[in-house]
C-alpha cells in the first residue's frame, strides 16, 4: 500500500510536466504577466514564481555551489546513508529521464508557476488548492511522455489517464486530484469547480482575464511591488480575518522587543489589504521585501511611538567603522512607547518592568526610568560591533570577543549626559565588587581629552599578562560625550574610533535625516559582515578546534572544516535588513550578495 502510493506521488510531480498534442494551442499568457489572472477570485494567498530557468543555470554553474560541494562538510554528509539513498533516487531519476535534474527544472519549471489557495469547501477541512503551470515548450512535454509511460502500469489503480472533455490530458491521482494538461499548461486542483474556473479562465483571451488580479489584495500588490520577481506571496489579509473569525493579528505582543521593533509593521498590516513578499536573485546579489499597504501615520494613538513626525524625522543608520562586524540601529519614540505599554503588551509582560526598574534603580538610585530617565532621550539607539587589538593588555584572552558600542541620541544632552555619567560610573562599582569573584583585577576609573572630546574609562592598574587571559579581560568600559549622541563602548580602542567618526559628522551627516513631508523614513537597520565574521571566528580558532576534537574529530579534519567555513564567510558580501516606512506602505527588505 505504502509503495502504491508513494508511487502516486511520483506520478504527480512527473505528469505535470506532461504534455498531449491532441488539444488546441493555448498561449493566452505571454510575457511577464501574473498568472494570478487566470486564477478564479475569493483566494486567500498565493505564491509564484517566474523565470527560474536563468536563475537555476546560475546556481548550476556557480563557483559557490561548487565550493559547497568540495567542502568536507560535503564529503561528511555523503557518508550518510540518507544522502547516499537521495543520491541514488536522483541517479535512478536522471536515468529514466534522460536528463539531469538541473535540466528538468530548467525546462518544466523555469517559466513560471502559482498556487492559489482557497478557503476550504467544508467546514474544518484543509484549505483547497489550485496550481498553475506554464512551461517554456509544449513539445518537450510529449518527449517526456514517451519516457513515463513504461512507468504507468506500476502506479496500480492510484493513477488513471484519459481525455479531457476540453480539450488535452485528464490526469486522476487517488488522495492528490486531478491534473490536466493543454499545451504549456498544466492544471492540478481537487474541487471541480475551481479547476473548471481555471480552464475557462486559460482558454480565454488574455486581454479578457482579470481573475484574481481584480481583487483589492493582488490590484494594490502589483501596483505598489509589481509582478515581475522571481518569487512573489501575497496573502489576503481581508480574507485571512474572515476565515479566521477574527483579528488575525493580535493587537499585543506578547514579546516587548518584537514589539519595540515590528509592533507598527504589524499593527498596520493588521488593516492592510494585503500582506506580500518578494524575492529577487541577481548575478552576485539578493533582495527579500515582506510589504504591507496603508498610511502609518493614521495608526491609532499607542501606535504613535513607531511612527515618528517633525523635522527632520531621525534615520536609523549606523556610524562607518574601520572593520564593522555588525551595526544595529533603531528610531522610536522610546519614551512614549514605555508608557503606552500596556495597550502594546500582554499583561503577563507588564510586572518583569517592574523588576526590570528595581534592577536599574542599582544604578540610577532615585531615578524613575519611564519619567525621568527616558524623557532625557532621543528617538534613536545605536549598536555598533567590531573586531578588538587588546592594546590595554599585555596578552590577549582565550575567547576573544569583539568590541560594542551602544550610541544613544540625546533629547537634553547637558541633563543626560549627567545621568549617563551616573550610570556608567556605577556599572565600573559594581563591576569592581565582581572582580575578586571572576579573579581579575578591580577597576580604576580615569579620564583622557581626546581630540577635545572627554572620554571616561576604565583601566587596570598593572597591564595584565598572559597569552589565554579570561573572558572578562576582553572589556575595557569607555564613556563619551559627542554633541547629542552619547557613547557606551566595551573598549577605549572603539570609543575613540567612535568619537572621531562622530566628530568628523557633527550634526549627523545629510544621508541620515529624512523628512516628514512623505518621503521614505528608514526606522530600522541592521547590518552583519560575514567576512570581518571569519576573522573574529578564525582568531577563536583554537577554542573551535577544541570543541571539534571533543566531538572526535580530528586535528586535520577540523583545521579543514574550519577553512572551509572561513572561506565561504569571505566569498559573502555585508548583509543588511532594514524597515522602512513610506506614505503608502510599510516595507522590510533583507539584502545580501556574494563575490
Amino acid at each position: 500500500m505504502r509503495m502504491t502510493r508513494s508511487v502516486g506521488w511520483f506520478f504527480l510531480f512527473m505528469l505535470i510536466a506532461f504534455g498531449s498534442n491532441s488539444g488546441r494551442a493555448e498561449e493566452t499568457a505571454t510575457g511577464n504577466a501574473s498568472l494570478a489572472a487566470y486564477l478564479p477570485s475569493g483566494a486567500i494567498g498565493t505564491l509564484e514564481t517566474a523565470k527560474l530557468g536563468p536563475l537555476i543555470e546560475r546556481i548550476e554553474t556557480s563557483g559557490a555551489l561548487q565550493m559547497v560541494l568540495d567542502s568536507p562538510q560535503w564529503r561528511e554528509a555523503l557518508k550518510q546513508d540518507q544522502v547516499q539513498k537521495a543520491l541514488a533516487g536522483k541517479a535512478l531519476a536522471e536515468g529514466q529521464l534522460g536528463m539531469s535534474l538541473w535540466q528538468f527544472a530548467k525546462t518544466y519549471l523555469g517559466d513560471r508557476m502559482i498556487l492559489g489557495v482557497y478557503p476550504p469547501s467544508q467546514p474544518g477541512a484543509q484549505p483547497d488548492g489550485v496550481i498553475i503551470i506554464r512551461v517554456n515548450d509544449a513539445a518537450s512535454l510529449t518527449r517526456l511522455w514517451d519516457r513515463l509511460t513504461p512507468l504507468i502500469p506500476f502506479a496500480g489503480d492510484k493513477v488513471k489517464i484519459g481525455d479531457n472533455a476540453g480539450g488535452g490530458r485528464l490526469i486522476t491521482i487517488d488522495d492528490v486530484g486531478q491534473v490536466v494538461v493543454r499545451d504549456r499548461w498544466i492544471v492540478i486542483c481537487k474541487v471541480k469547480s475551481l479547476l473548471d474556473q481555471t480552464l475557462q479562465n486559460l482558454a480565454k483571451p488574455s486581454t479578457a482575464n482579470s481573475g484574481l488580479l481584480e481583487s483589492r489584495a493582488w490590484k494594490e500588490m502589483g501596483t505598489q511591488l509589481g509582478t515581475d520577481h522571481h518569487i512573489q506571496l501575497c496573502v489576503n489579509m481581508a480574507g485571512i480575518t474572515q476565515l479566521a473569525g477574527h483579528r488575525f493579528i493580535p493587537s499585543k505582543m506578547d514579546n516587548p522587543v518584537f514589539s519595540l521593533l515590528f509592533g507598527g509593521y504589524l499593527e498596520l498590516a493588521a488593516g492592510s489589504p494585503y500582506l506580500g513578499s518578494t524575492l529577487d536573485i541577481h548575478e552576485n546579489h539578493f533582495e527579500l521585501k515582506s510589504t504591507v499597504a496603508g498610511d502609518p501615520k493614521q495608526l491609532d494613538a499607542a501606535h504613535r511611538p513607531f511612527v515618528l513626525e517633525g523635522e527632520p524625522v531621525p534615520r536609523a543608520d549606523v556610524p562607518s567603522l574601520k572593520s564593522p562586524l555588525n551595526g544595529f540601529s533603531l528610531t522610536r519614540d522610546f519614551s512614549k512607547w514605555y508608557r503606552n505599554r500596556e495597550a502594546l503588551l500582554d499583561a503577563s509582560l507588564l510586572p518583569n518592568f517592574d523588576k526590570f526598574e528595581t534592577g536599574l534603580a542599582t544604578f540610577l538610585p532615585g531615578r524613575d526610568l519611564g519619567e525621568e530617565v527616558l524623557p532625557l532621550l532621543g528617538q534613536r539607539l545605536t549598536i555598533v560591533t567590531t573586531p578588538q587589538s587588546y592594546t590595554h593588555l599585555k596578552g590577549k584572552p582565550g575567547v576573544q570577543l569583539p568590541g560594542i558600542a551602544l550610541l544613544l541620541d540625546l533629547a537634553k544632552p547637558a541633563e543626560a549626559n549627567d545621568v549617563l555619567n551616573l550610570f556608567f560610573q556605577s556599572v565600573i562599582l559594581i563591576s569592581n565588587f565582581q572582580a575578586a569573584q571572576e579573579g581579575r583585577q578591580p577597576f580604576v576609573l580615569s579620564s583622557e581629552a581626546y581630540h577635545e572630546t572627554q572620554i571616561a574609562f576604565a583601566k587596570y592598574v598593572k597591564q595584565p599578562e598572559g597569552a589565554t587571559l579570561p573572558i572578562s579581560y576582553n572589556f575595557q568600559p569607555a564613556s563619551a560625550r559627542v554633541g547629542n549622541r552619547y557613547v557606551f563602548a566595551t573598549s577605549l580602542e572603539l570609543c575613540r574610533e567612535l568619537v572621531d567618526t562622530l566628530k568628523a559628522e557633527p550634526t549627523s551627516p545629510p544621508a541620515s535625516l529624512a523628512t516628514a513631508q512623505g518621503d521614505a523614513v528608514r526606522d530600522l537597520y541592521l547590518e552583519l559582515s560575514p567576512a570581518i565574521g571569519a576573522d573574529l571566528l578564525e582568531s577563536n580558532a583554537q577554542i573551535l578546534t577544541a570543541q571539534n576534537l571533543q566531538q572526535g574529530k580530528s586535528a586535520e579534519q577540523s583545521a579543514q572544516e574550519l577553512a572551509a567555513i572561513f572561506k565561504i564567510l569571505r566569498q559573502l558580501t555585508p548583509v543588511t535588513f532594514s524597515s522602512t516606512r513610506h506614505a503608502d506602505r510599510w516595507v522590510l527588505e533583507l539584502r545580501g550578495g556574494w563575490k
